[in-house]
């Protein structure tokens, strides 16, 4: 009587543990999910920075746009001149769209009043070109300058946001000159 109780104790023990094979086999599988789990968080802290990065570069243009909207399409002293006057050297002392016309922000970006932001946007450039535009077919450049602003009567205005030399953002919009 003994021996079978010993025998059916070692019987029941054997049915109820693992293997080294389905420890082996469940290590795997929760390895693999847990490896998966953390790239999963990779990807998304990137997008959400990627996100971030965007919507900063948005917001550098908008700037840019918001600086231009308060000067005149043309200077009123010299309008058939094509970009900064004399005098003028920072996008704080520009008085007109053309002005803007191959300005770059130096060192750190600017706001829409056309100040340095800071150290803190330090590596973020502003870059803008302005390109007469033909009133019939806006994809047709024209010449610059040397013609009085009702000739050149549309500008389009192309402002290209970029971090540490890499370009995240790029937006375009027309100026037209009324008399």
């Amino acid at each position: 009587m003994g021996f079978a109780f010993l025998n059916n104790v070692r019987r029941r023990s054997r049915t109820r543990a693992f293997t080294l094979i389905e420890a082996a086999v469940t290590t795997v599988i929760v390895g693999v999910g847990f490896v998966a789990t953390l790239e999963l968080l990779a990807s998304g802290a990137m997008a959400t920075r990627e996100g971030a990065e965007l919507a900063t570069a948005q917001n550098l243009a908008g700037n840019v746009r918001e600086a231009m909207a308060r000067v005149a399409f043309a200077d009123p002293s010299q309008p058939t001149h094509w970009g900064p006057e004399a005098g003028e050297s920072t996008a704080a002392q520009f008085d007109d769209v053309d002005d803007f016309d191959g300005w770059t922000s130096p060192g750190t970006p600017i706001d829409g009043c056309a100040t340095p932001l800071g150290s803190d946007f330090a590596g973020w450039t502003q870059a803008v070109a302005v390109t007469t535009v033909s009133a019939d077919s806006v994809g047709v450049a024209l010449p610059h300058g040397t013609a009085a602003p009702a000739a050149r009567p549309l500008s389009r205005v192309t402002v290209s946001v970029s971090r540490h030399g890499k370009a995240v953002y790029s937006e375009s919009w027309l100026v037209g000159y009324a008399n």
